[in-house]
């Protein structure tokens, strides 16, 4: 992995912004919920970003990429974790899972 920057980061948000906007339609995600009820697909989406907000914290920290994203994952493995064994419904789950699924792309 190369070391990571804010750049690369402002760059993958951005992609992952589009995704998330798609999905919606262009509503909050609180409005959606509350018209469709569950909604994994984009809370996936967001949980995506919410990892991507905590690495470009850690990175203006001055942390260095590779050990940010090492204790991010696991940290957000440890709250899908306890996602899961509370049996939270499924946006909870999809909200962690893509804060995993986009560090472990990151470490990839």
């Amino acid at each position: 992995m190369h070391e990571l920057t804010i750049d690369d980061l402002d760059r993958r948000r951005a992609v992952v912004e589009r995704e998330l906007a798609a999905a919606a339609g262009g509503a909050s995600m609180c409005a959606i919920s509350k018209v469709a009820g569950s909604v994994p697909a984009a809370k996936h989406l967001e949980g995506r970003l919410g990892a991507l907000r905590d690495l470009r914290r850690a990175l203006r920290k001055g942390e260095p990429g590779a050990e940010a994203v090492a204790r991010l994952a696991a940290r957000w493995e440890a709250e899908l974790e306890a996602v899961l064994a509370r049996d939270a419904g499924p946006d909870w789950r999809a909200y962690r899972a893509g804060g995993v699924d986009e560090l472990s792309e990151l470490a990839g």
